[in-house]
């Protein structure tokens, strides 16, 4: 019996199971994507080794909001994976969805199919409590002169009342087992600067040699990883694995079939994990902490011989950096790199064409030099502690060891990155190539200006097709926002996935029609920010119901604020703004509200325009105050816009518009989440109807019923 016949009934059969378990209707577009995905992976060829020949791993499917598509990947993907002994790893740009699948979708086909198999959460150390540097943080701050700690900027520090009340709420909750180390497990959320001094990364972690690791929340949580058949991750890990060469963390790609959900974020998410940047005076304070820390280790150290020569060339590196570094200060301080713009409030300027005059580049060149030399010493001391902890060298105490093992292997990771940024600066893109973009950013400090350089790809195409799509056995990506301006092109483009690729586009089996789309009298054409802010003054109110559950969405964090300040009072009452809380109580005030019979009003930036799910009476009213347009006024896009410009295309046709286009999906897509769902959206943008381009974005959105003034 062949592979296709053996696999497709096992399917049929798994699905009929959950159809009957869960008490599911079966629906149209699911069984239209399982089948699509199914007959996609049946199709790749094989060699002997069981590796995929040809060039087409991917199976791309826009799946509309209702149409079950998480039931429909796993009932395709699972039999697929068992049968072909593959991996399958479901990858997540949200903790929501991750959760979903973890404690409701996985178990409930275990429950309700006789199909064997068993899944895994997999995320990355910097989710997990460390205890070797919890345990260290607590015992630095008892210390009478803290400045003796190797971390002068994590582990040194006087611990203020917070952190000496959580680290030691963390010891008790460990202890007594009602927290397993997990960051996300945590009742209330962790501040980032309380969190990092007690977590680490792959080369800051000892393994099995940490005198801590039968206890440790990280390696309990992989226990088992291995022999799992379905992973369950998110998108930034999978993207960590295939920088570190992929296999690290996760299966190999080669033995991998993925599946990214809410795929539409995967290009971005590529893009930050490959941005570098660093700070020259932060860079300056980094090196004196190495250069304390090295002198330090080499009054512990007793072995002699390789561990001081390794030692005293890396005061040598660090005497040289430091060196460059103040050239490089001196350099950047010339008007030309003088900030032109603003992003964010903070003063900028963008290299035109992401090319850096010579002297930069030879900046770089010799920074770069003596980075690779101080990673490669640093590894140097890393290996030879660890030859310490194995008990193949003398030289350190045991726990001594452990500490400089993980501190030695945090230094060797940050130089690695440090070395990226100047590789970006010393090199010239490549003829026809999309150019990186590289910026300065001026930061304020509590102490003074810092200059910030940073670089990054502006398209994660060739990064993905290197790193992923040419290796892995086979991809499905799929989101309920795919398209742009109804075609895939924009996608293809960013993720560099291949043309030939298997795509569907599913509609959602909604019925739009029930609800309308209101482009109203009051709608505008934002101008100046100032007469924007008066005309939705004046607009909102007409719009608002103070018994009704409404969303607002802005794209101005500033406007949001203004347009709050400037509203009667009474309307300030009904209002929870994003921003005065986390977003889980704002959402959670909320619903409390319309359960009480009360109205209740949401004011939200892009982040409430994806994601958040409000069923039913929890909403009944979108109003979207401006087209969702990206300003290209980060560095990323408008060296972005810079290029496809200067090639002779046009960058708000073929960048701006199709992602407004997604965006525009996703806002409204807020109101309908359930099939019985109704209301209104309305828009207060009059660029729908006056412009040519909001034609595309209305042929673009759900067929509601449209009402347009």
């Amino acid at each position: 019996m062949s592979k296709t016949t053996q696999i497709k009934p096992a399917i049929q059969d798994l699905y009929r199971q959950l159809l009957a378990g869960l008490e599911l209707t079966p629906r149209w577009g699911q069984k239209q994507m399982i089948a699509k995905i199914t007959n996609h992976l049946l199709a790749i060829r094989q060699d002997t080794d069981g590796s995929r020949l040809g060039e087409n791993p991917a199976c791309i499917i826009e799946a509309g909001t209702g149409t079950g598509k998480t039931l429909a990947y796993m009932v395709a993907c699972l039999p697929v994976a068992t049968a072909l002994d593959k991996k399958l790893v479901i990858s997540t740009a949200t903790i929501a969805l991750q959760e979903q699948i973890m404690s409701k979708d996985l178990p409930a086909i275990q429950q309700h199919s006789t199909m064997p198999f068993d899944f895994k959460l997999a995320k990355g150390r910097g989710r997990y409590l460390c205890v070797s540097r919890l345990d260290s943080a607590l015992a630095n701050d008892k210390s009478v002169d803290p400045s003796m700690a190797l971390f002068e900027d994590e582990l040194a520090l006087k611990l203020d009342g917070d952190q000496q009340a959580l680290y030691s709420d963390m010891i008790r909750a460990l202890g007594s087992g009602s927290w397993d180390g997990d960051r996300d497990a945590w009742p209330d959320p962790i501040a980032q600067d309380h969190w990092q001094p007690v977590t680490t990364d792959h080369r800051g972690c000892t393994n099995r040699r940490c005198s801590h690791f039968n206890e440790c929340p990280f390696f309990k949580a992989r226990a088992g990883l291995e022999q799992a058949d379905c992973i369950v991750t998110n998108h930034d890990l999978v993207l960590a694995d295939l920088q570190l060469g992929g296999g690290a963390i996760l299966p190999a790609p080669e033995e991998t079939i993925y599946v990214f959900d809410e795929g539409h974020h995967l290009a971005d998410k590529t893009l930050h994990q490959f941005t570098s940047k660093a700070g020259v005076r932060q860079l300056h304070r980094w090196y004196g902490q190495l250069r304390t820390g090295i002198k330090r280790f080499v009054k512990d150290w007793q072995g002699g011989g390789h561990g001081a020569q390794l030692s005293l060339q890396v005061q040598e590196h660090l005497q040289g950096l430091e060196n460059e570094i103040v050239n490089l200060e001196q350099l950047l301080d010339q008007d030309a790199f003088q900030a032109q713009d603003s992003y964010q409030q903070v003063a900028s300027y963008r290299f035109p064409h992401g090319v850096v005059p010579d002297a930069l580049k030879a900046q770089a060149t010799s920074l770069g030099l003596l980075t690779q030399r101080l990673s490669r010493d640093l590894d140097g001391l890393y290996e030879l502690v660890d030859q310490v902890v194995k008990g193949e060298q003398q030289g350190l105490p045991s726990d001594q060891a452990e500490l400089y093992m993980s501190v030695f292997g945090g230094w060797a990771n940050s130089s690695m990155q440090h070395g990226y940024l100047w590789q970006y600066y010393a090199h010239s893109d490549a003829a026809g190539e999309a150019p990186a973009a590289r910026w300065i950013q001026h930061w304020q400090t509590p102490e003074r200006m810092d200059i910030e350089l940073a670089a990054s790809p502006i398209l994660a195409n060739k990064l993905l097709q290197q790193n992923l799509w040419q290796r892995c056995y086979a991809c499905v990506l799929t989101s309920a926002t795919l398209l742009a301006v109804g075609s895939f092109d924009q996608l293809l483009m960013h993720t560099g996935l291949p043309t030939q690729s298997t795509m569907l586009a599913l509609a959602s089996p909604f019925d739009y029609s029930a609800s309308q789309l209101i482009v109203p009298p009051e709608a505008v054409e934002p101008g100046p920010e100032e007469r924007f802010v008066e005309a939705l003054l004046k607009a909102l109110p007409k719009q608002l119901d103070k018994n009704e559950a409404s969303l607002v969405l802005f794209t101005s964090r500033r406007v949001m604020q203004q347009v709050f300040d400037g509203l009667p009072s009474h309307w300030q009452d009904l209002i929870l703004q994003q921003g005065d809380s986390s977003k889980q109580r704002l959402l959670l005030q909320h619903k409390q509200r319309v359960d009480d019979g009360e109205g209740s009003i949401l004011f939200g930036l892009a982040s409430f325009a994806e994601g958040i799910d409000l069923p039913g009476n929890y909403l009944t009213h979108v109003i979207i105050t401006r087209l969702p347009f990206t300003v290209p006024d980060r560095p990323v896009p408008a060296a972005l816009a810079e290029w496809i410009e200067h090639r002779g295309g046009n960058a708000f046709s073929e960048i701006s518009v199709p992602e407004a286009s997604v965006r525009l999906v996703q806002s409204t897509g807020r109101l309908l989440r359930k099939e019985t769902d109704q209301g209104r959206i309305t828009i207060l943008d009059k660029r729908l109807i006056s412009k040519r381009y909001g034609k595309q974005l209305l042929q673009a959105l759900p067929p509601y019923e449209q009402v347009l003034h």
